[in-house]
């Protein structure tokens, strides 16, 4: 199973290809996340591990299309990333975009769009509440956050290429 570690900054991952806009002699590559084609070859990948990274990139929906190139048939792409609307999203100068639930499921089915072949499946959604967020029951805990912030931390998602 070949994965690799998209954006992983410190988070260096044995047996890993990890990959960061940083240069590191610990890295395999080193590249512009920002511009497309990546220099990896297609049909690559059977995991990619993305940790608090798409939310730096300047197209995440492009981002997510190039790296469905270079994933094979059926693998998995995680993100995680911080929810829109906890204060902890706020605090990197560096993001550019913030994600709710809703978010990934408008992408993955693509309703705007002419051409109507699926790329992704999602085989994951879990949003991680907060210390307060866990005072609630789940199913209230994911209806308030439209009126209340805080109470959800991060999003988990893991998306399934389909080609």
């Amino acid at each position: 199973m070949k994965k690799l570690n998209f954006g992983c900054g410190l988070d260096i991952k044995k047996g890993w290809d990890n990959i960061d806009i940083q240069t590191d002699e610990r890295l395999t590559n080193s590249f512009n996340f920002n511009k497309i084609p990546y220099p990896i070859k297609s049909n690559t990948y059977d995991y990619i591990y993305m940790r608090m990274i798409i939310e730096h990139l300047e197209k995440p929906d492009l981002v997510l299309h190039e790296l469905h190139r270079i994933c094979k048939e059926g693998a998995i792409i995680r993100v995680i990333t911080s929810y829109y609307n906890n204060k902890g999203s706020y605090n990197d100068m560096e993001h550019l975009h913030y994600f709710s639930d809703e978010t990934f499921k408008h992408f993955v089915n693509e309703t705007v769009r002419l051409e109507k072949k699926k790329k992704f499946e999602i085989e994951l959604l879990e949003l991680k509440p907060t210390v307060v967020g866990r005072i609630f029951p789940k199913f209230i805990r994911e209806k308030l956050p439209i009126f209340i912030g805080g109470l959800i931390g991060i999003i988990i998602v893991d998306l399934k290429v389909k080609k």
